[in-house]
């Protein structure tokens, strides 16, 4: 356990879902503390009282993005004016995708694990703008890190416009070698953006030291924030090359000036909430108080009890890898006789634990997040151990 085992300790019991559930579906969603739900209703207050549409309101408005944009900065380690507010990843990675110049027998590379945010917008390149779009094919159970790169850069080829993979495989916890990848793809003048839904808020992020040219993250999972919120991390060279894919008033609005202040706001889709945009910032706050170092270090920690866990666990078989510097606190697992729907509804039904289903391969995923604990690793091991005993129910047949 590392030495800040209580302010994990504090963090869980400002979280009402610890009370009664044993939630391990940070992944899919996280749980949000206290502070969070108090920024979010202390800026519903606020913006009520001043008008939201008050020369007041608009400049409160404006602070708190400042505010979100400065927190994401200090998490992803690059300047403010090169975030974007999102609404969410897969907003972050449609921008980017969307926002290049796609021709026929231009080529884009990913891999065969990628989460629908990423797959679906890659099909749609084939589909619409005749692309290539070379899928590598990559263990879930993970290979090494050299043997990662070495098939990524394999499928780069001179026509590649782009490279975009998950930074963390959302089906299986495989953490990619993000940084050689950068470098191999650059080396050969190709841009790199990492879909980080299930890296913001759970690992130590550093773009700089990446070397990436896009980052995408939620707010809504491991950041622990509100639904609708996220960020994108473009870096300044791409200020300019990318198009927006909704031609609203903010692109008048962000047209290049003398001293121009924020380039990327002509990417903004949508009108966002202040107090959910509050939210996302106080979440940020809250686990940057906590060290992302720690933070990584106390989810793999807990990943690497519920591996060991399931290994030893008869019936039960890892989806997910295990050799260092590949994992995280996302865990996955397959059960013999048992499919992956029985296992979660099983495992809440009889003992509150929250878990979810995944694909790709088939499974059930547990997350081990900075509010979880041994305790609960523990007790949903023990809940499995007695379900892979026991004959599955029947299986059944949906209603036509």
């Amino acid at each position: 356990m590392p030495d800040s085992a209580a302010d994990f300790a504090r963090l869980r019991d400002s979280i009402r879902a610890t009370r009664n559930i044993i939630y391990m579906n940070t992944g899919f969603s996280g749980p949000s503390p206290d502070a969070v739900i108090d920024r979010i209703n202390e800026v519903l207050e606020q913006e009520a009282t001043l008008g939201p549409a008050s020369i007041g309101g608009l400049a409160y408005t404006r602070a708190i993005t400042g505010e979100a944009q400065a927190q994401v900065a200090r998490m992803l380690n690059c300047d403010a004016d090169e975030v974007q507010i999102s609404h969410g990843t897969t907003e972050g990675v449609h921008v980017v995708i969307y926002g290049m110049h796609w021709q026929p027998g231009d080529e884009l590379v990913t891999c065969n694990l990628e989460h629908p945010a990423l797959a679906t917008p890659a099909s749609v390149l084939e589909d619409r703008f005749g692309a290539t779009v070379h899928r590598v094919e990559l263990s879930p159970t993970g290979d090494s890190a050299g043997s990662i790169v070495e098939r990524i850069v394999s499928a780069i080829t001179p026509k590649t416009k782009l490279v975009a993979l998950s930074h963390v495989q959302f089906s299986c916890g495989l953490k990619l070698p993000v940084k050689e990848i950068t470098m191999a793809a650059h080396e050969r003048g190709v841009p790199v953006i990492f879909d980080g839904a299930q890296t913001g808020g759970q690992l130590a992020i550093d773009v700089r030291d990446i070397g990436c040219d896009f980052y995408s993250i939620s707010g809504q999972k491991w950041v622990l924030g509100p639904e609708a919120t996220g960020a994108l991390y473009v870096s300044r060279a791409y200020h300019r090359q990318l198009d927006p894919i909704f031609n609203t008033h903010n692109v008048a609005d962000a047209r290049p000036y003398p001293g121009e202040p924020a380039p990327l706001q002509r990417f903004r889709l949508a009108s966002q909430s202040p107090a959910l945009i509050g939210g996302f910032a106080t979440a940020l706050a809250t686990m940057q108080s906590l060290g992302m170092e720690n933070v990584e270090a106390y989810s793999r920690h807990l990943g690497d009890r519920m591996r060991e866990g399931l290994s030893k666990l008869s019936g039960a078989m890892l989806t997910s890898p295990s050799a260092p510097g590949l994992t995280c606190g996302l865990v996955s697992a397959a059960f013999e006789a048992w499919q992956p729907q029985q296992i979660v509804d099983a495992l809440w039904e009889r003992w509150k634990i929250s878990a979810r289903t995944v694909p790709n391969p088939a499974g059930v995923r547990f997350s081990l997040a900075a509010f979880n604990n041994e305790s609960d690793v523990d007790q949903a091991l023990d809940a499995l151990a007695t379900l892979t005993r026991e004959t599955p129910p029947p299986v059944t047949a949906p209603a036509h």
